[in-house]
């Protein structure tokens, strides 16, 4: 019976017999809630305010003045029809016919993703979902109403391989439901694909060379940055993170970014990092984002970082190429295209381009460097290395010697292995039908996530000590046969289960160019000076008070630097 039909005849019906059906008429409701979002307008005022609206004048029959009439009938429908609706959605959501059902979580996440918002925003979701797995003893966790969560390494390529899953609607989120997307927000693989070919031509071998220069000129900039403090206390993170900004800047726009030189005086990071919070709202709760956008007010912070990026992009645009730029390649100036995409196309991979070529490689730069002055038998090593391939005098910015440096590639890897660059991994979603994965069957219409974090540091597939710094494991993985343990423990090294940049083709694009400006940055960082943590430093506070907002977000890093030939 349709919701219309159960409206008819309400007249000659008993307040009784109305209340059944203006229940009735809430279980429709949530029957089209549940096969379409709630993305009309129109659809939303009619179903929540002018169906209860009609409902009550119809029960005027049951009053006897009609201005209290109205009153008191808009006030039964109303709450009649609402608590149904949402009885409905609760019970439903926790019933045993959910297609989520035997999967286990915690009852809020169950209920609602505003939840899990909630976690998200505080920063801390990488190591509340690595409890949950724990406590419920699964690698599958329920993290909302329609999204899973795994800890399998087994179900990566089923998920995120070239056969596996798009993106989910966490990205028209983050879109605002607008044509003019990031490549990231692209769902359709198709697109995606088209969109992704300029980005793979700016960072392919040839490309990479193009950047190397600008690399070390600002690597040799963020030394001397870094020195200038030397005589006091060094906020690390702030330097590298001031770094990548500059650098990003010359590699994608062609200039522009001054932040070693100058400071942050225009507020740029408080920006990027307030409009990195805005979009966790909005990937977390999709829908929202979509009637938000229609009050520019409650996403100004997210459209000033999104513009910023555009603005910067449309300069680059106008004034055209000095050099073999980022947007040389994005906007078709190589000709490799028969069709140049528009200036809306390009403008919108600016904010792309912003934060991931700043946040993410800065923050697993300042990491390592934690990391080498919380383990200084590592760090001792990683100079020796250093200083046997780039001895005093020698340029450590040439890459001539990086592919043979075994124990620098192990400590970055290490560094990637226990803090990845998106430690809760990007959603997907199935469409009209479900798929397995591993062991695990994903419903249709359902988002799933790789918990990344937890699979790096899972006995299953990295072992001993999964939760410790320890390089070594990467040069024993080479040759098995080199491990010795004072332990039973097996050596287990799982490489397929290493997705620090995630997987398949929506996987980080920009992989290659930033593992060549960390091994060039941690080279000359570590050959011409010394850092260790400022004394009263709460060593324990870094990890405690990183974010998974984005890509990992690293909180301040006080540290005492000295050049080294001072300490020679």
């Amino acid at each position: 019976m349709s919701v219309v039909g159960m409206l008819g005849g309400l007249a000659d019906l008993t307040l009784k017999d109305a209340l059944v059906r203006i229940g009735g008429a809430a279980l429709c409701t949530h029957v089209i809630f549940n096969r379409v979002e709630p993305l009309s307008p129109p659809l939303v005022a009619f179903l929540l305010v002018v169906e209860p609206l009609a409902l009550g004048w119809m029960l005027l029959q049951h009053q006897t003045h009609f201005a209290l009439s109205f009153l008191i009938s808009v006030l039964i429908t109303f709450s009649a029809y609402h608590a149904t609706l949402i009885t409905s959605i609760i019970l439903y959501r926790l019933s045993p016919f959910h297609p989520l059902a035997r999967y286990p979580g915690p009852l809020r996440l169950k209920l609602s993703q505003v939840f899990g918002f909630q976690i998200a925003l505080e920063g801390g979701r990488h190591r509340e979902l690595q409890k949950m797995h724990e406590e419920y003893d699964t690698d599958v966790l329920r993290l909302g109403p329609n999204e899973i969560i795994i800890r399998d390494a087994s179900a990566i390529s089923a998920i995120m391989g070239t056969n596996g899953l798009g993106k989910g609607p966490g990205a028209d989120g983050r879109a605002g439901y607008r044509t003019d997307r990031t490549l990231i927000n692209w769902r359709d693989a198709e697109v995606h694909a088209k969109r992704r070919k300029p980005w793979i031509r700016g960072t392919n071998t040839t490309a990479l060379k193009e950047y190397e220069p600008v690399i070390a000129a600002r690597a040799g900039q963020l030394v001397d940055m870094v020195l200038r403090g030397r005589d006091g206390t060094v906020n690390l993170s702030q330097c590298i993170k001031f770094f990548a900004y500059d650098f990003m800047s010359d590699m994608a726009f062609g200039g522009g970014g001054e932040l070693m030189r100058d400071g942050d005086v225009h507020g740029l990071m408080h920006r990027m990092d307030a409009g990195i919070k805005a979009a966790i709202l909005v990937e977390s709760l999709p829908w929202l984002s979509f009637y938000m956008e229609k009050v520019p007010s409650m996403v100004a912070k997210f459209r000033q970082l999104r513009e910023q990026g555009a603005q910067r992009a449309r300069q680059r645009i106008l004034r055209g190429a000095l050099t073999k730029d980022l947007f040389h390649y994005l906007n078709n100036d190589d000709g490799a295209e028969a069709v140049s995409p528009s200036v809306e196309a390009v403008a919108a991979e600016g904010v792309l381009v912003i934060l991931a070529g700043s946040e993410t490689t800065s923050g697993v730069l300042s990491t390592i460097m934690y990391l080498l002055m919380r383990n200084p038998d590592v760090y001792k090593k990683l100079q020796q290395e250093v200083d046997k391939f780039y001895p005093p005098g020698e340029n450590a910015l040439d890459c001539k010697c990086h592919s043979e440096m075994t124990y620098l590639e192990a400590v970055i890897n290490e560094s990637l292995r226990l803090f990845p660059v998106q430690p809760s991994g990007s959603q997907r979603a199935t469409r009209g039908k479900g798929i397995v994965a591993g062991n695990h069957y994903i419903p249709p219409y359902t988002s799933v996530r790789i918990n990344t974090w937890s699979i790096h540091r899972d006995p299953r597939n990295f072992s001993p000590s999964p939760e410790s710094f320890w390089p070594e494991r990467w040069l024993i993985a080479e040759d098995p046969s080199s491990y010795k343990s004072s332990t039973s423990k097996p050596f287990i090294h799982n490489a397929n289960a290493f997705i620090p940049f995630s997987f398949g083709p929506s996987n980080c694009v920009g992989k290659n160019l930033a593992l060549k400006e960390m091994k060039m940055v941690l080279c000359h960082l570590v050959q011409q000076v010394a850092v260790r943590f400022a004394d009263g430093y709460d060593v324990e506070s870094y990890e405690r008070e990183m974010k998974d907002w984005f890509a990992m977000q690293v909180p301040e890093l006080p540290v005492v630097v000295t050049q080294r030939s001072e300490k020679a």
